[in-house]
């Protein structure tokens, strides 16, 4: 690596943890940081379960693992509680206030309903070509049409409600 590169990466290291150690300051950036930072940790976490059930999946025939559903389930709990541990060690040294803490609650919400409509976008895509034909032939009803029209609405009006909540410091 370069000279820059590690340069770049003490600033980006010294904005964080600057901006963390101020209260009541960029919450939706410190929101932001957050959420990314423990996404990739349960990426990693999730990553690590899986060779690990391979490993024990390919050493011993006689090793059942269950259904898969109830595989992933056990992962979830198994990575939420490794984050929630990281975020208390983090927490002897940052401060998480409620405001950010929420945030990265709504800003986990608003990614799932955009996953939702893009899944549901382009999972349809040869039924949507024509968005006018799909009108005229009268599928108001298709939960797909529901889901890619009012969806990113519900998206919009609650961005405005958290601006809103905390224009008046509700949050």
């Amino acid at each position: 690596m370069h000279v820059t590169t590690y340069f770049i990466i003490a600033v980006i290291i010294l904005v964080v943890f600057l901006l963390f150690r101020s209260e009541h300051k960029f919450e939706f950036l410190k929101a932001a940081i957050l959420f990314v930072i423990q996404l990739c940790c349960s990426t990693i976490n999730f990553l690590i379960f899986m060779v690990i059930a391979y490993l024990i999946m390919s050493q011993w025939d006689h090793v059942n693992l269950g259904n898969l559903f109830l595989l992933l389930a056990a992962f979830v709990v198994l990575s939420g509680v490794f984050v929630y541990w990281g975020m208390r060690l983090a927490s002897k040294i940052f401060k998480f206030s409620t405001t950010t803490l929420t945030l990265v609650e709504y800003y986990i919400q608003w990614s799932l309903i955009y996953v939702t409509v893009y899944q549901a976008i382009f999972s349809n895509i040869k039924h949507i070509t024509s968005i006018t034909n799909f009108i005229r032939v009268g599928n108001f009803l298709d939960p797909n049409l529901f889901v890619v029209a009012i969806l990113p609405s519900f998206i919009s009006v609650w961005i405005a409600v958290i601006l809103y909540k905390k224009s008046i410091k509700a949050i």
